[in-house]
Parts: C-alpha cells; structure tokens; sequence
C-alpha cells in the first residue's frame, strides 16, 4: 500500500506569501523603471554641454557709378536711417573726370542684407561687390573662458596679498597681481572688442560720378608753354642769385684777367 506524503502547512503558506510579494514588487519596478526612463532624456540633456552661441562678422565691400551724386548721397544717408544703420566713415576725392564718396556703414546682421540691396537701386554700373563672413564663436568662448580663469587667480592673489607678513612676499605678489590685472585687460578688451563687431556688420561703399571737365580746367598746349616758360625764368633767376653768392670768386678771375692782359701790352 502506497504511502501519500503531505507537504507542511507551514511550506504551502510560505510559498504562497513569497508569490504575492513578488507579484507586487514587479509592478513598482516597471513603474520606477518607466519613470527613470522618462527622465533619463531631460537628465542626459541637462548632463550635454550647451553649444556657444554662433557669433559672426560680417562685411561687404561695394563700388557703383551713380547718376547724380547729390541725390544718391540723399538716398543714402535716409536708407541707412530706415534700417537702423549708422553712417561711421565717409570721404570724397576727385581723380580726373571721377568724383567719388566713400561710406562706411554700420548696421545689424539682420538689416544688412536687406540695406545693402536697396543701396544697389541707385546704381548704373557696378564695379564689384564682394561678401565675406568671419566666425568668431570658438574665439569668443575661449576668450571668455581664459578671463574667468584670470579673475580666479586674481582673487587668489588677492588672498595671498591679505597674508603676506614680509616686505619681499608683498613685492611678489603685487608684482603678479599686475601682470594677471594685464592679461585681464588684454582679454576683456578683445572680448568687448569681438562683441561689437558681431553686433553690428560693416559695409564699405563707394559711389563715383563720371563729371566732364570743362575746357578751362583742361591742360591744353599753351597751358604747358606758358608753364615752361615761368619754370625757365624762374631757374634762371635761381643761377643769377647763386652767381652772387660767388662774386670774390668772379673779382679774383676778373683781376687775373686783367692783369695778364696788362703784361701782354
């Protein structure tokens, strides 16, 4: 006759209490598991190291013939005002038949492009036009970063300046508290420097008119005769004056040439 084995009461209940704490503990680790998963990507973009800031120079160089000038220099002054620009630089000069104006325009990234299209509406022939960018963001974040390490070790110093008990301590720490004050100079000065000239884009124009001459203000053939012929006279006075700067030289040939003369009778 078989014999049935019973297994303990106290097994069956501790089997099944270890069933039910496992099957209430999975649903809380899929849920903090979801939750870690939801904010990993806020953390991981909290934990990436934000890119710098795009910062670019830009320029333009142009030169156009014009039909007045007078109207054109109008147009541009009021355009450059319209679009916030500031007129920094500007000169005139006269080469022959050429009359030319040179601007130099400050102006914001965003207007450039379109100021520098209406400056272009008064035009009748376009000599050039030339665009050229320039970034400068890498140089500007280690500009910066080399200026707060700078004002770090200014500080530093600073500490060590308190501290200092003799005269030769003192002496070495001012004397590196000047350098460090001049390389903070230095950097700050190429920063602000770099940050102005981002801000603000630069156009370089120049516009000529084509002005006839008229007939007097030519050089014609008389004109050249006429000036020879003072150049001459006034060289010629020139070897009269030099002549009497030499006059003891001409009364001792003069007396000579008498005197021989005078033995030759």
């Amino acid at each position: 006759m078989k014999t049935v084995q019973t297994v303990p009461v106290w097994m069956l209940l501790l089997g099944i209490f270890s069933l039910l704490m496992a099957c209430e503990s999975s649903p809380k680790q899929s849920s903090s598991e979801a939750m870690e998963a939801t904010a990993s990507p806020d953390a991981t973009a909290e934990n990436k190291e934000t890119p710098p800031q795009q910062n670019i120079i830009k320029h333009a160089a142009v030169r156009f013939q014009v039909q007045d000038m007078a109207s054109t220099t109008q147009y541009i002054e009021s355009t450059a005002r319209k679009h916030q620009g500031l007129i920094t630089n500007t000169g005139q000069h006269t080469e022959g038949d050429e009359h030319t104006i040179d601007f130099e325009i400050r102006v914001s990234p965003q207007n450039f492009l379109p100021l520098l299209d209406q400056l272009q509406q008064h035009s009748t022939k376009l000599d050039y036009r030339t665009l050229s960018t320039d970034d400068v963001s890498l140089e500007m974040v280690d500009v910066a970063a080399r200026l707060k390490a700078k004002r770090t070790t200014e500080e530093r110093f600073l500490s060590l300046l308190k501290e200092a008990k003799t005269i030769e301590e003192i002496i070495k720490v001012e004397y590196e508290l000047q350098r460090i004050r001049e390389d903070i100079e230095r950097a700050d000065a190429r920063l602000r420097h770099l940050s102005d000239q981002t801000a603000y884009s630069t156009i370089k124009l120049s516009i000529y008119q084509i002005v006839p001459m008229s007939f007097s203000e030519r050089v014609g053939l008389g004109s050249r005769f006429y000036n020879a012929f003072g150049t001459g006279w006034q060289l010629f006075i020139s070897l009269l004056v030099g002549v009497c700067y030499l006059w003891p030289v001409v009364l001792l040939l003069l007396g000579f040439w008498l005197a021989r003369k005078h033995r030759m009778v």
